[in-house]
C-alpha cells in the first residue's frame, strides 16, 4: 500500500450473503462509511450501510446496461460493455461523491447492493481516484441464500435461479478481484463468532486494534450480531445445488478459513476454470434473463407484491437509529431508493 494514497475497503458479495452485517463490522473497526446512509427497512432491519448517492449511481449504471438494478440478471456481459458511452458521466458523478464524502478520510469503505455485478465500472472509478483498493468478499452457503431470497422475491427464490445469481455475481470478475488484495468472509462464521472474525478481518487488513476499536468489536458482537440474524443453516435440508455454484462456494470457503489465499496459483486456476465454464453457458444465461423479464412483465403475483412492499417498509425510527454508526444521519423516508 502507498501511504500517500487513500485506502478504500469495498464490500462485495451476492445478495443475502451478509454484506450489510459485514459492512457494519468494518465500521466497528474504524472504517469510515459516510453519514448519508440508506435507512433500515424490514428487509434489513439493522441497516444497509449503503451510501445513498453511490447507490443511485449504481442503479442508473445498471439501467443503462440493461440490467435489473436489484442484481438478479445473470447474463454474461461482453468485454466491450465497459466502453458504453453513457457510463462516463455516471463515473464522473461517482467520483464527485467519493471526493465530497470521503476526500478527508485516509481509510474509507463502501458497500452497494449489486456493485459486484458491474465491478469493472466501479474499478475504473476507483482507479481514476487513485485509491488503494481492498475487496472484502462476503459468501454464504448457497442453500441459505436461496431460502433467504424466498422471503423477498418468489422469482429469485427458485434454487436453480438463486444458484445462477450467486455465480453470476462472482465469476465474471474473479480475475479483477484476484489482481487486488481480496479477503473472503463467510457470513456463518461472523454469526458464530463475531469477535474472532472481526479480529481476523482487522489482522488481514492491517488495522490497529486500539481500545476504541475493542469497544466497537464488543458492541458489535454483543449488540448488533445475534443468532436471530441467521434464519437458516446451509445444507440442513439436503438441498441440491448447481455443481458449478457448489464448487465455487467450496473453493471460496478455503479462503474464508485461511486454508488458501487469492495469490495461490491453484485458487486462481480454479476460479479461471469456473469462469470459463460459466461463460460457456452464455446463451442459456441470456435466455434465463429473457424469460424472467417476460414473467415480470406479465405482472407480479399478490404474494410477490406483498413481499416486496413489506421488505421495504421502514423500521420504527428508534429501532433503525439504534444501530446507525456514530455520526451517521438517517435519510428521510422520501430519500429511500426503492428497487
Amino acid at each position: 500500500m502507498n501511504p500517500a494514497r487513500q485506502r478504500a475497503i469495498v464490500v462485495l458479495g451476492p445478495g443475502r450473503c451478509g454484506t450489510s452485517t459485514i459492512a457494519r463490522g468494518l465500521i466497528a473497526l474504524g472504517i469510515e462509511f459516510g453519514n448519508r446512509l440508506k435507512p433500515a427497512a424490514r428487509k434489513n432491519p439493522r441497516g444497509f450501510f449503503e451510501d445513498l448517492d453511490l447507490l443511485r449511481v449504481n442503479y442508473e449504471a445498471h439501467a443503462r446496461l440493461g440490467l435489473r438494478r436489484n442484481g438478479s440478471s445473470v447474463s454474461w456481459l461482453q468485454e466491450d460493455t465497459w466502453r458504453h458511452g453513457d457510463l462516463a458521466p455516471l463515473q464522473a458523478q461517482a467520483r464527485q461523491v467519493i471526493q465530497r464524502r470521503f476526500g478527508h478520510s485516509p481509510l474509507w469503505g463502501c458497500k452497494i447492493g449489486g456493485m459486484m455485478r458491474i465491478l469493472p465500472f466501479w474499478s475504473q472509478v476507483l482507479e481514476a481516484e487513485q485509491q488503494d483498493v481492498t475487496y472484502v468478499l462476503a459468501i454464504r452457503h448457497p442453500a441459505s441464500v436461496a431460502r433467504s431470497r424466498a422471503k423477498l422475491d418468489p422469482y429469485r427464490a427458485i434454487p436453480e435461479k438463486s444458484d445462477l445469481e450467486f455465480a453470476a455475481q462472482i465469476l465474471p470478475f474473479a480475475a479483477e478481484m484476484a489482481r487486488r488484495p481480496t479477503l473472503v468472509v463467510d457470513y456463518d462464521q461472523v454469526i458464530a463468532d463475531p469477535r474472532r472474525e472481526l479480529r481476523r478481518i482487522a489482522g488481514r487488513l492491517s488495522l490497529p486494534v486500539t481500545g476504541i476499536v475493542e469497544g466497537g468489536i464488543d458492541a458489535y458482537a454483543g449488540g448488533f450480531v445475534h443468532a436471530g440474524l441467521r434464519h437458516s443453516h446451509g445444507g440442513e435440508h439436503g438441498e441440491a445445488i448447481l455443481p458449478l455454484t457448489w464448487r465455487l462456494y467450496q473453493r471460496l470457503r478455503t479462503l474464508a478459513v485461511d486454508a488458501a489465499t487469492m495469490d495461490d496459483l491453484a485458487v486462481r486456476q480454479d476460479l479461471s476454470d469456473l469462469a470459463a465454464e460459466f461463460k460457456a453457458m452464455a446463451p442459456m444465461l441470456r435466455l434465463v434473463d429473457e424469460l424472467e423479464d417476460r414473467l415480470r412483465r406479465r405482472g407480479p403475483s399478490l404474494r410477490s407484491l406483498f413481499l416486496t412492499a413489506y421488505s421495504h417498509l421502514p423500521t420504527p425510527a428508534t429501532f433503525g437509529g439504534l444501530f446507525a454508526p456514530a455520526g451517521a444521519t438517517q435519510a428521510r423516508p422520501r430519500d429511500v431508493t426503492r428497487p
